[in-house]
């Protein structure tokens, strides 16, 4: 009889914790944020400066830059392109207008070399605009 009233309050806590919702009456589920990817969502939602004042406010961890990568002291930086085209470093993020981007995406060091080459051992950040 034991292992049957186990079940039975196992099954009504879980019956419980399923209708609760855990305090959402919406009914919808919630979507997680991307820690890779600002979608136009979030940058229609705010209003910055230009790409690098957007991205410092929404994700400033992919402005950082670690310290050295090897033991000769190398420190690379967050390689930044547009469409595609390589830009250069963070700060070339300040001459992209907002208006024009569609997503941001952050990409990790093992991908980002695989996808372009060495100098990519911070990542890189892709900025994909608008077409027009």
């Amino acid at each position: 009889m034991r292992p049957l009233r186990r079940a039975a309050l196992l099954l009504a806590l879980l019956s419980a914790a399923c209708t609760t919702g855990g305090g959402d009456t919406s009914g919808a589920p919630r979507a997680r944020r991307s820690q890779d990817v600002i979608t136009e969502a979030e940058v229609r939602a705010g209003q910055w400066a230009d790409a690098y004042a957007m991205i410092a406010a929404l994700r400033s961890s992919w402005l950082r830059t670690p310290g050295p990568d090897s033991i000769l002291g190398d420190t690379d930086q967050v390689q930044v392109y547009l469409n595609d085209s390589r830009l250069g470093g963070p700060a070339s993020l300040r001459g992209i207008a907002v208006n024009d981007i569609a997503r941001v995406q952050r990409i990790r060091p093992v991908d980002a070399s695989a996808r372009w080459g060495p100098g990519h051992s911070n990542g890189a950040i892709v900025v994909t605009t608008i077409l027009r």
